[in-house]
């Protein structure tokens, strides 16, 4: 049911007159004095534009519907929307009608309009509850980015009488693109910022796209993440401390290859300081974060555990980093409460996931050296030569060791998922579906919770299912409408439009097949089964004329002959195999 059919309009709410909502007008415009305590509804018949911060207030609820456009003006400070303690935000789009938050300068018809790299643009939407939270010994906190004179901006309880279930209203199929903002260094707006939001909280099929800062942060709170994308963000993919215990499935990452950052896939922080409890500790499940590249100029570790974290990270693909796939923090002053410490106690558990291409080297070995893929960081300064650590339990040392047997011995891998196709343009190439020949299908899962409803069971690491079927990412992201991803993932058996510059041979094959390029170069070649999931995969060297696939370990049946050039341009044949 709409929450539209059984609530007052903005007119009946506000004093608006019934001629300025409903003239047709292009734009409506909105500051902090045009909402308070009250029940809003915006519609998608307008584009609301935003200027300055704009509080909701507690008691207030924004009703936003399904393909409603809100855009913030370029200011200073940065523009902003934010949900403080008690008010909530009814955002549910839809995935033909998403809901965007966006630049004033955005022209959300135009996919060539803004990019990966315009950020910094307004500041972004910021929600605030009432569910725990600890910063240096407070549980009341002013958020970050805004100034603390400002007392709406507050999170968390003064005396700690937390709602851990506290309801600050739904996201769903909501994307918010080209945001992010300064107030001083250390202090800034994220594209989305979650502060104390507690687990009565809906989020899901959320989408940050060009962030300036961090693409999702969450400071405390219970609140949890499923179906989230986080595309180009300067700072970190996935940013959260504070004591936030939620949950999470589903997370994608992916950093451009020229930016100001970017820095870690995950920045993960127990408390501040490290050496005080309560500490975050999440439980997340199912998450792909793609890197900036090996070959980057600029890019940090996949996962960087630090500050005491805790938590459970189960069944997920790292892939494509400058640097480490997971770096953990040792601090020998908080010996018994930093992560290493965590980690060796219990608290923090990394298990089932599939790491790969960290670092330049080609051999990935599980180690903390040079070319090795991970790194335990010791950064306590004692006494002697400045940096220098309290002791020798760190890297190269004893922290080292422990650390690889837990990866050993909870089923971690290095091993390649075989993601289909890796691209940060917009060329309508991106495919970040795994192959179900590579290690995201093999070697065992971490089991999910019993009678959590909260986590879908799937047979497979990452976010996503090689079944083009259940392709989440599609058609209501920005990745697909401007044009990164793959038009055609989520039509399940893909579009045979055939060329005949290209024949493959003999057709039906039995336990090979030949390709003839005739004279053109496509770069990849995937084998589709008739349920739209890729089989096989592999490149194509350059200036090659021919190529022959093996199909042996292929069933009998109809399959198709998909190929990609760096274009965009894709020739898809059918293919025959009879046993």
């Amino acid at each position: 049911m709409s929450i539209f059919k059984n609530i007052k309009s903005w007119v009946l709410t506000t004093g608006f007159a019934a001629t300025t909502l409903f003239s047709n007008a292009a734009t409506i415009n909105i500051t902090d004095s045009d909402l308070g305590n009250g029940i809003y509804n915006w519609t998608k018949n307008n584009v609301y534009l935003l200027n300055g911060l704009v509080y909701l207030e507690s008691g207030g609820k924004l009703n936003i519907e399904a393909g409603t456009v809100i855009k913030f003006k370029n200011t200073n400070p940065a523009s902003a929307l934010i949900i403080t303690r008690g008010a909530q935000i009814f955002a549910e789009g839809s995935k033909d009608d998403p809901i965007i938050f966006t630049s004033e300068a955005d022209d959300v018809e135009n996919p060539t309009d803004l990019g990966p790299n315009d950020v910094a643009l307004w500041g972004g939407l910021v929600i605030l509850g009432k569910a725990h939270t600890y910063k240096n010994g407070n549980t009341e906190v002013n958020v970050e980015g805004i100034p603390t004179t400002e007392t709406r901006a507050k999170y968390g309880d003064a005396n700690g009488n937390f709602t851990n279930n506290d309801n600050s209203g739904i996201l769903r199929y909501v994307s918010i693109r080209h945001g992010g903002s300064e107030l001083a260094p250390g202090n800034e707006l994220q594209n989305l910022t979650l502060a104390g939001v507690g687990n009565g909280t809906i989020i899901e099929y959320i989408e940050i796209y060009a962030s300036s800062d961090d693409g999702i942060e969450i400071f405390g709170g219970t609140v949890n993440l499923k179906y989230a994308i986080v595309a180009f963000a300067d700072d970190d993919t996935y940013d959260f401390d504070e004591y936030w215990t939620g949950k999470g499935q589903f997370w994608f990452g992916l950093q451009r290859e020229t930016a100001t950052g970017p820095d870690a896939g995950f920045e993960a922080d127990g408390s501040t300081p490290d050496n005080l409890a309560p500490a975050t500790n999440p439980l997340l499940y199912n998450i792909t974060i793609i890197g900036s590249g090996v070959g980057a100029t600029k890019g940090g570790t996949a996962w960087l555990l630090r500050a005491g974290i805790q938590g459970q990270y189960y069944n997920s693909i790292l892939t494509d980093f400058r640097s480490k796939c997971l770096e953990v923090q040792d601090r020998p002053k908080n010996s018994t409460t930093d992560a290493y410490a965590q980690l060796t106690n219990g608290n923090m558990t990394i298990g089932n996931n599939v790491f790969w291409k960290c670092g330049a080297s080609s051999t990935q070995p599980l180690d903390a050296s040079s070319t090795g893929i991970i790194r335990v960081t010791v950064t306590d300064t004692c006494s002697g030569t400045p940096n220098s650590p309290c002791n020798t339990n760190g890297e190269g040392g004893s922290a080292v060791t422990f650390l690889v047997n837990h990866l050993t011995s909870n089923n971690n891998t290095i091993a390649d998922p075989q993601i289909t196709f890796i691209d940060r343009e917009q060329n309508e190439t991106l495919d970040p579906r795994p192959s179900i020949s590579g290690a995201a299908y093999s070697g065992t899962l971490a089991a999910y919770p019993a009678n959590d409803s909260f986590f879908t069971h799937v047979n497979y690491k990452g976010a996503f299912d090689a079944d083009a079927n259940n392709f989440w990412a599609a058609k209501w992201t920005t990745l697909y409408k401007n044009n990164h991803l793959r038009k055609d993932i989520h039509t399940g058996i893909l579009p045979t439009s055939i060329k005949n510059q290209v024949n493959i041979f003999p057709n039906p094959a039995q336990n090979d097949f030949t390709i003839d390029f005739n004279g053109t170069f496509y770069e990849r070649i995937e084998i589709i089964n008739s349920s739209g999931q890729q089989i096989k995969s592999f490149k194509v060297l350059p200036n090659t004329l021919q190529i022959n696939v093996n199909t042996e370990t292929l069933s009998e049946g109809l399959y198709l002959v998909r190929l990609l050039n760096r274009s965009g341009e894709i020739l898809i044949k059918k293919l025959s195999i009879s046993k």
